[in-house]
């Protein structure tokens, strides 16, 4: 069975299944979320398999980092963050190139070389 954790705050991956994790820190409170993502039904080293893995890990990222608050920019601005950190992470723990190549399409500038820094760093 695999399945991934992704994490923003924190990241673990254990035998093929991972967590996201998605923190933010509110004055002092942190508050941290898991999503599991499975993919035993995927191969993430075909392009089909790569294009479905990555829907989910979008939609976990999401889910995990919960929902944009309004109008307020700093908040949407943590959300964005957190968001692309999560998914960044996501997609360097499951270690499939083809995955990686299709992150690296769709992501800005900015999480790009965030997403390099974070993959040089491992």
């Amino acid at each position: 069975m695999k399945s991934i954790f992704i994490g923003a705050a924190a990241l673990a991956a254990l035998a093929g299944s991972a967590t996201l994790f998605a923190g933010t820190d509110a004055g002092n409170n942190v508050v941290q979320r898991s999503v599991t993502v499975h993919y035993q039904d995927l191969n993430a080293d075909s392009q089909a398999g790569a294009e479905r893995l990555y829907a989910r890990l979008k939609a976990a990222a999401r889910r995990a980092c919960g929902s944009e608050s309004g109008r307020d920019l700093a908040a949407v601005s943590d959300y964005n963050h957190c968001r692309a950190d999560a998914l960044s992470t996501a997609v360097a723990r499951v270690g499939s190139r083809t995955l990686t190549a299709l992150h690296r399409t769709k992501v800005s500038p900015l999480e790009l070389a965030r997403f390099d820094s974070a993959v040089s760093a491992r």
